[in-house]
């Protein structure tokens, strides 16, 4: 234990953290960045079917589908610091500042529950060899929330959604992307940005549709 600490140590000394934001020394966010993070507040959660405003993110009864997502969570606008976070994991590769990413969040109800099962959303092995690792499954092991990677799996090779502009493109782009194992729980979809949604609803369809009994988006940031 004593190495490991001064081998993190010396690490330390020859490659200091330096802020996502700013590049200052010391850690991945300084207070100044961290201060410029904006936490997405109560009054500001949306349905994840409508985009509209919903009451703790939970989707809208008339929104709400048979094999639809039940609510979501996210923790912050995706801009200034949080953007340049997330890009510095899932473009860089810089995953160990996943524990101080997540250590920044508040904790929520819908991570609360000893009957939840995380699934960090799936990338296509073919750009998980390309990627080394899954940017969604670095993060979400910082919740220290039970969680499988083996119930959700990706089969079609998309593009990635960033890159298309149209919401509708979006949305044909995540059709028939996912395949599930018959299951029965209560499952916490987890990615790292909701921008459509596109994604998530594609995935929690799947789920649902193989027994799953209730899903719940949470994202890093919307």
């Amino acid at each position: 234990m004593k190495l490991g600490g001064v081998f993190v140590s010396i690490l330390d000394f020859l490659f200091p953290k330096r802020c996502v934001s700013c590049e200052k020394i010391g850690r991945y966010f300084c207070d100044t960045c961290r201060a410029k993070m904006r936490p997405i507040a109560d009054n500001e959660r949306i349905c994840p079917m409508c985009g509209r405003r919903a009451f703790e993110g939970i989707t809208h009864p008339y929104c709400l589908t048979r094999y639809g997502i039940d609510g979501l969570t996210s923790f912050f606008h995706y801009d200034g610091p949080v953007q340049k976070g997330i890009k510095a994991i899932k473009y860089r590769g810089v995953s160990d500042l996943a524990e101080e990413f997540i250590g920044l969040i508040k904790a929520d109800s819908c991570l609360r529950g000893n009957d939840n099962i995380l699934i960090p959303i799936p990338l296509h092995p073919s750009r998980f060899r390309d990627r080394g690792f899954n940017q969604a499954e670095v993060l979400a092991r910082q919740l220290h929330i039970p969680m499988r990677t083996d119930i959700l799996r990706r089969t079609k090779a998309t593009p990635p959604q960033a890159e298309i502009k149209k919401r509708n493109e979006r949305v044909e782009n995540m059709e028939h992307v996912f395949v599930s194992e018959r299951n029965s729980g209560n499952f916490i979809l987890f990615d790292d940005v909701f921008t459509t949604g596109a994604t998530m609803r594609s995935a929690a369809n799947v789920l649902k549709r193989a027994g799953a009994i209730r899903v719940w988006a949470v994202t890093m940031a919307r």
